[in-house]
């Protein structure tokens, strides 16, 4: 995990260009949304899960780690804010990097721990269901679901 924190913290501190993101971000205002879903950016969502919200944002980047899952985007919204997307029950070929993403019911959550004198801070948004994503405006088809399961050890 601390691995996988450390990947994350390292992308987060600007390796982005600001340059880059305002061009990349510049199409998401356009995206059309259902009428029951109100638009939102990061810094407006609330801990936990936030119904009939839709954050639009563009995947930077596919963090690879040692785990099958959960899959992790490194993703920016329109505000330009970048966060942390971890997706559950569903291919690694169903997102990818450049990609428009529409986070619908998202699960948010403001992490701001320690470990080992190193501080984390960073947003991340949970995806679970296939339904609670769209990519490049359309829904993530079907064959895109996996189950996954979580294998515990304990190692004295």
């Amino acid at each position: 995990m601390i691995n996988l924190f450390d990947k994350l913290d390292s992308l987060l501190k600007g390796q982005i260009k600001a340059k880059r993101l305002a061009s990349l971000t510049s199409s998401l205002t356009e995206v059309q949304l259902k009428p029951s879903y109100k638009r939102a950016t990061i810094d407006s969502l609330l801990d936990g899960l936030n119904k009939t919200i839709a954050v639009v944002g563009k995947v930077l980047f596919f963090i690879k780690h040692e785990n099958i899952t959960p899959l992790y985007y490194l993703a920016c919204d329109s505000n330009q804010v970048c966060f942390v997307l971890t997706v559950y029950g569903m291919s690694n070929e169903a997102i990818k990097e450049g990609d428009q993403i529409t986070l619908l019911d998202p699960c948010f959550r403001n992490n701001n721990f320690s470990w080992n004198e190193k501080h984390y801070d960073f947003r991340s948004v949970r995806v679970d269901f296939l339904e609670q994503v769209q990519v490049n405006g359309k829904p993530i088809p079907p064959r895109h679901s996996v189950r996954s399961s979580i294998y515990a050890q304990h190692k004295p």
